[in-house]
């Protein structure tokens, strides 16, 4: 699985990954950390990069709420 599909831990990124329309396939849980588990390797790549270096643009209020939803999601263990 870890091969196929993108993973990452960072909360923002997960974010802006899926303002993109960017298929979350789970949350996995390593202890403490959370990896944010995303279908489409190549295009979150490509879109990482984006939000890394600043040229990605998104509608801040949906971006909040989504931000807001994986908090959910990790602190309620779902």
């Amino acid at each position: 699985m870890d091969n196929e599909y993108y993973k990452t831990k960072d909360l923002a990124e997960a974010g802006a990954l899926i303002i993109n329309k960017q298929e979350l396939v789970q949350i996995k849980r390593e202890g403490s950390v959370c990896w944010f588990v995303f279908k489409d390797k190549s295009k979150c790549k490509e879109l990482a990069d984006k939000f890394y270096f600043g040229k990605m643009n998104a509608n801040i209020r949906d971006y909040h709420e989504i931000l807001n939803r994986l908090k959910n999601r990790i602190f309620s263990g779902v």
